[in-house]
């Protein structure tokens, strides 16, 4: 590959392919409902869940609030006035939502949502880790 060819690949279609991903994953979201381990049927979770990821929450914090670019959320969530009030005006990077971009009902159910999220069970509980 010439070093045209491959400045041009590596400064305009490379970004342009990730960019056309992204605008293309809000789409597809909504039709279908993920979780880290594949999809999921939106029936076994509050509809909080639809919220967080339609929300874009996911992209920082994880599909199951585990943190990622951004702190962990579950499953331990901060109480809902603390939740609500970095949500509004957060400290750090994350863009601030407000009532008009999400209503505090939303707000709420999307703390419902990392409210029901379970501990990881103990790693000594589970069989296959454990060492005889």
């Amino acid at each position: 590959m010439s070093v045209n060819t491959h400045l041009f690949a590596r400064h305009i279609l490379y970004p342009l392919f990730i960019l056309l991903s992204q605008l293309a994953w809000p789409a597809y979201a909504q039709e279908k409902t993920f979780d880290f381990h594949g999809e999921i049927n939106d029936a076994d979770h509050p509809t909080g869940y639809r919220e967080y990821v339609e929300n874009g929450c996911w992209q920082c914090h994880g599909f199951q609030g585990q943190g990622m670019a951004g702190p962990a959320l579950a499953p331990n969530p901060l109480p809902y006035e603390a939740f609500a009030a970095l949500v509004r005006k957060p400290v750090n990077v994350m863009p601030a939502y407000s009532p008009a971009l999400l209503s505090d009902e939303q707000m709420r159910r999307i703390h419902q949502y990392l409210q029901s999220i379970p501990k990881a069970p103990d790693p000594d509980s589970l069989p296959l880790l454990s060492v005889e």
